[in-house]
């Protein structure tokens, strides 16, 4: 039988727990949890090597997985141990991200990818979001900004699968396409 590719995993290990935690309305908790635990994992790159690795011993994976969880509610505690005997701890980071956007999405909230020549005034930043919240109709809207000279100016925006690519860069881009034909 073939390997699912991650992202298949990623979803439905997100779903059936957000399903779980909407139900009980922990679905925040549960994501400060989980957000915790990715923090540990990015800052701590050998762990995860150690928890994929073959030469590690399964008692001292068991060990680390433990003390990984050792302050975490019961469910998240549980999430850890299948997704580990089901050799897929490799997917928890994408595990985590999808758990994440099905929690947003139930909040409505909205996190989107801003990309400027120059960084945004605050308050460029404020009529920004309040558009995005109309656009997308959301309660909040998380704007991660990013700095690109190369776009030279305008915006781009990501989010919620969808890409506004208001640049001078792809303008141009786009007149010289129609000139040159």
């Amino acid at each position: 039988m073939a390997k699912l590719p991650r992202a298949t995993v990623g979803r439905r290990y997100a779903r059936a727990l957000f399903e779980l935690t909407h139900a009980d309305q922990t679905d925040e908790t549960t994501l400060a949890e989980l957000l915790t635990l990715q923090d540990v994992l990015s800052t701590n790159p050998q762990l995860m090597q150690a928890l994929t690795s073959v030469s590690v011993p399964d008692a001292a994976k068991q060990e680390l997985l433990t003390t990984m969880t050792k302050d975490a509610s019961t469910l998240v505690q549980h999430l850890i141990e299948m997704v580990y005997e089901n050799r897929r701890i490799a997917d928890l980071p994408t595990i985590i991200v999808d758990y994440k956007l099905l929690v947003d999405q139930a909040m409505q909230v909205v996190t989107a990818e801003v990309t400027t020549a120059v960084a945004l005034a605050d308050d460029q930043a404020e009529r920004l979001s309040a558009k995005l919240k109309d656009m997308f109709n959301a309660q909040e809207i998380v704007l991660e900004q990013h700095v690109d000279p190369t776009i030279l100016g305008g915006v781009k925006v990501e989010a919620n699968n969808r890409v506004i690519d208001g640049s001078l860069a792809t303008k141009l881009a786009n007149i010289r396409q129609s000139i040159i034909g």
